[in-house]
């Protein structure tokens, strides 16, 4: 009896394997054939093939997503959908795509619906796209009042006097990742530039490495999980809980010595009322204040790294670089201010140059929340769920607007002779969502803040951290990369940062 009751607990066994294997089959063979026999709404915009149920096209994006977008224009058209792990994306490519997602209006497309999963365990609740899209734009117009010319004057001597204490410690000979070294001193200047000098000093207690846990927390795989039992997720949330009492600490010791002044975004924030009256709350203050130096630290240490790592490659650059400081400041022993960093056209272009071709964020995603959405210039329908990819990083290397657009050219913003210079563009620079005006139309090829009403604020004061990091890393020192081939972008963070940034630095005997 016992043989003949183990034979049927093993016929069972293999009859309940042979049913799940035949499942599978059924069901991967309907995945392939709903796609290519199936008839298709005409109207639909077009599904990239895949041969994989629910994983879809992740593997191929996730490796080289420019390259994947480009593939899929040339094949299907600036507008197509693909399926990334059981999310329905669809990429609007091109000055047209940039217009119609950056464009969309709230009731249709949402970036909080797009991001407010993931980024509400970073920067915490009320803020940024965990709040109403009111009170965000009014959140926004805080941070941008705080980001103005007068400041800016103010602040380019913390940022020096940073770079210097900053560099002043190295060898004369050292080899450096230029990413994690940029990382670690930008931290220092935009919080001493933009949060104040408590929360400056404070660096030293370990903040830094509180940020370093929430980057953790900022990736490919946070977008697609935001909240799963992970090491690196409670980390996260530790470091923002104790992000927020340090800087409710600062808050509350600002509070008791109401006669001592301060001239700072924290000041601005604490100083700022909404629209009906109430002051910011601290709890908001202490999000907002995460957020902004969060974003601006990614995006500025990797398009810093990125800048030297090109010039490496380029000499004859890095000569013309000081050659412009010493005609127009009289030598490079002079002090970079706000006004005189103006005038340094070479160096805002080698900037700016990076910026097209390294983009720290290359796409930005929305989800329509309409019950459809239609693509207006091909009557195309896009339905309520789907997730919308606008892609600056592709339009950025995009032959039709940029001459040899794999070539790092700063001077092709001098001379003017790529076809992007010639393009017409837009008046929707003129929209103001809240914020003051946008500043540029969704419908440029370069857009590497963005566009819209979510358009990065914080541009100006990046060009000039940048500008001041930069041209005081070119005076210092002499540079060359470790590797002698070109670093390849590395896609496992939401900022796509350099493969190998490894860069050997001699100082300068100025």
């Amino acid at each position: 009896m016992a043989i003949i009751s183990t034979l049927v607990q093993n016929a069972s066994a293999t009859n309940l394997f042979t049913k799940a294997v035949v499942a599978i089959v059924l069901y991967w063979a309907f995945h392939i054939l709903s796609q290519l026999i199936l008839p298709k709404n005409p109207k639909a915009v077009p599904t990239v093939f895949s041969w994989v149920p629910f994983i879809g096209s992740a593997i191929e994006f996730g490796k080289d997503p420019i390259v994947f977008l480009k593939n899929c224009q040339k094949k299907y058209g600036d507008v197509f959908t693909f399926n990334l792990l059981h999310k329905r994306v669809t990429a609007c490519v091109g000055p047209d795509g940039n217009q119609f997602i950056f464009n969309a209006k709230q009731n249709l497309a949402s970036a909080a619906g797009a991001y407010n999963h993931m980024t509400k365990h970073v920067f915490g609740s009320d803020i940024v796209f965990d709040a109403p899209h009111s009170i965000f734009m009014e959140q926004k117009r805080f941070i941008k009042a705080g980001l103005n010319i007068e400041n800016f004057r103010k602040v380019v001597p913390y940022i020096i006097e940073e770079c210097n204490m900053f560099w002043d410690k190295y060898d004369k000979k050292t080899t450096v990742d230029a990413y994690k070294m940029f990382g670690s001193l930008i931290i220092n200047t935009a919080s001493r530039s933009l949060l104040g000098p408590e929360i400056r000093n404070a660096l030293d207690d370990g903040v830094a490495q509180l940020y370093y846990d929430l980057d953790q927390g900022f990736r490919p795989l946070n977008f697609m999980f935001p909240n799963l039992p992970l090491p690196a997720y409670r980390r996260r949330d530790q470091a923002r809980e104790k992000l927020a009492k340090i800087y409710s600490g600062v808050i509350q010791k600002r509070r008791a010595e109401p006669d001592v002044k301060y001239n700072d975004l924290l000041q601005a924030l604490m100083d700022a009322t909404y629209k009906d009256g109430s002051k910011i709350p601290d709890h908001h203050i202490c999000g907002i204040l995460t957020a902004a130096l969060f974003g601006g630290q990614h995006t500025s240490s990797t398009t810093s790294a990125w800048t030297v790592l090109e010039l490496a490659h380029r000499p004859e650059v890095i000569k013309a670089l000081r050659q412009e400081m010493i005609e127009k400041l009289g030598s490079l022993q002079a002090e970079f201010t706000y006004d005189n960093l103006e005038v340094l056209t070479l160096l805002e272009c080698v900037v700016k140059e990076t910026l097209r071709l390294h983009p720290p964020i290359f796409n930005m995603m929305r989800r329509v929340v309409a019950d459809k959405m239609i693509y207006d210039k091909t009557g195309q329908e896009i339905p309520k769920g789907n997730y919308l990819c606008a892609a600056p990083g592709v339009t950025q290397i995009d032959p039709t607007y940029f001459n040899d657009p794999m070539v790092w050219d700063p001077y092709r913003w001098i001379n003017k002779t790529d076809p992007v210079h010639k393009m017409e563009v837009g008046d929707d620079a003129n929209i103001d969502y809240g914020f003051g005006a946008v500043g540029i139309s969704s419908r440029s090829p370069f857009l590497p803040f963005g566009a819209g009403r979510h358009r990065c604020i914080g541009e100006k004061f990046g060009y000039l951290q940048l500008k001041a990091i930069i041209g005081t890393f070119v005076k210092k020192f002499d540079f060359e990369t470790v590797s002698e081939a070109a670093p390849k972008p590395d896609y496992t963070s939401m900022v796509v940062v350099p493969s190998d940034s490894r860069v050997i630095l001699t100082r300068r005997d100025l």
